[in-house]
């Protein structure tokens, strides 16, 4: 989820969508919601790329031939 090419489709819109209805939504209870969720995600993403950056890096793979 961290890499935008490596997301489907639907996971593109939906970090925006909830942003939109964390801002916009006039219940806020909704709104309260779509902003936790959006959070959990960020929170995850941020948690993925830490762990990206402890992997060893590796060689680029270079074709024998």
């Amino acid at each position: 989820m961290a890499d935008p090419r490596r997301m489907i489709p639907e996971e593109h819109g939906e970090p925006h969508a909830l942003l939109v209805k964390a801002v916009t939504d006039p219940d806020w209870q909704a709104a309260n919601k779509a902003l936790d969720e959006l959070m959990r995600k960020l929170i995850v993403v941020h948690r993925l790329l830490e762990a990206e950056e402890r992997l060893p890096k590796r060689e680029p793979w270079t074709d024998p031939m």
